[in-house]
């Protein structure tokens, strides 16, 4: 498999990744509706249980403005790869 063809599907893979994340919250907030409140509810095929929970994060911004030596002093450097693709301009339209 060549490389413009390995970009293709990166970029249409992470297109449908996209569209797949809105439509399941789409269709989450729908459920939700449904269950108007409900801890949960039984249709004819399914079982659904909602679950509510609370997380605490650390307000990070507020703790360094009131401790700045905090961040020097704790903070640890982590490395990740990120990736853009963009059509290169005047490229030759080509087809898998």
């Amino acid at each position: 498999m060549d490389i413009n063809t390995i970009i293709a599907d990166y970029i249409r893979a992470k297109q449908e990744e996209s569209s797949a994340k809105k439509a399941a919250a789409a269709a989450k907030e729908m459920i939700l509706q449904h269950a108007n409140g409900a801890d949960n509810f039984i249709t004819d095929i399914y079982t659904v249980i909602v679950k509510k929970t609370q997380s605490v994060r650390l307000d990070t911004e507020t703790l360094y403005k009131d401790f700045p030596d905090i961040k020097r002093e704790y903070s640890k450097v982590t490395e990740s790869t990120s990736l853009d693709v963009v059509k290169t301009a005047g490229a030759a339209k080509k087809t898998a």
